[in-house]
């Protein structure tokens, strides 16, 4: 039976946020008994569920990455941050309908992104990424170095699912990954299912660190999560339970509220003021 496979980020993206914005985080073993209760709750959605760990991922890119001696784009700053980076998002509007890519919030628009790597003198690098699902993006971007004449002989990524890899393999560069799957049902990020985490969701066109999240009624998470339809509205509010959760613990360690101004990322459709925004989320619930 195919896996349905979860790669865990929330920890590492929190860490950030919270050290910025004078947060304290609970400690890691909240963020386990959180992903416990999350887990369990997958495997009665799907059978054969995997939650791939924040440390196995980062620590095996970072091995990968250490065999070769070629310096670094990534395209992923939450497992792998590099000097150079390419910063590329997914874009939808209000409806949810797919816009393109774009960059991420409070990144350089993409242009200038590829202008610095010009820019810096590189021929030849190794392209780091989280997860290389059908190939398609990471294919488009290796076109897009190449126009610039930097050379991608080598990717290495956290996850790797066959058809991407097969795509990659066909281009004749090689690819080595974490772990590999021969077929997922899908595979999404951790941060996806959590409102308000840095990165969640897909953002919002526009340059307003906007994020629409995979749970409703925000996303959609048939579509883009490959959730039964009939389990849909349960699991988000199951999600949203979690992400209240989340920012509760947060709050009574570091004493003070959560505004919804001080989120890692706004979620579209709430409040950006000084809402807190625990009040909002069990609104919704």
């Amino acid at each position: 039976m195919k896996p349905y496979v979860v790669s865990a980020d929330i920890y590492l993206l929190m860490e950030k946020w919270a050290t910025q914005h004078s947060f304290v985080l609970p400690a890691r073993e909240f963020f386990c008994q959180l992903r416990e209760e999350f887990s369990n709750y997958m495997h009665r959605v799907f059978s054969n569920f995997e939650l791939v760990s924040e440390d196995e991922i980062s620590r095996g890119l970072a091995g990968l990455v250490a065999e070769s001696d070629l310096p670094v784009v990534s395209l992923d700053c939450v497992y792998f941050e590099s000097e150079l980076n390419l910063e590329v998002a997914r874009l939808v509007d209000k409806d949810g309908k797919d816009r393109g890519l774009g960059h991420r919030s409070g990144t350089s628009p993409l242009a200038q992104q590829i202008r610095k790597l010009q820019m810096s003198g590189m021929r030849e690098v190794v392209v780091v990424d989280d997860v290389v699902f059908t190939g398609a993006l990471l294919e488009r971007i290796i076109k897009l170095l190449s126009r610039i004449r930097i050379r991608v002989p080598l990717i290495c990524a956290g996850i790797g699912i066959a058809e991407g890899i097969n795509r990659i393999n066909g281009t004749k560069r090689e690819i080595r990954c974490v772990r590999t799957y021969e077929e997922v049902v899908d595979e999404v990020c951790e941060r996806d299912f959590y409102p308000g985490v840095p990165l969640s969701g897909r953002l919002l066109v526009g340059d307003s660190n906007i994020g629409v999240p995979y749970l409703l009624p925000f996303g959609k998470p048939e579509s883009w999560a490959s959730i039964p339809s009939e389990q849909a509205t349960d699991f988000s509010r199951f999600c949203l339970h979690q992400t209240a959760t989340l920012f509760d613990e947060i709050e009574r360690h570091s004493d003070r509220p959560i505004l919804c101004r001080d989120l890692g990322r706004k979620v579209v459709g709430l409040p950006m003021d000084e809402t807190p925004y625990t009040e909002v989320l069990r609104k919704i619930l």
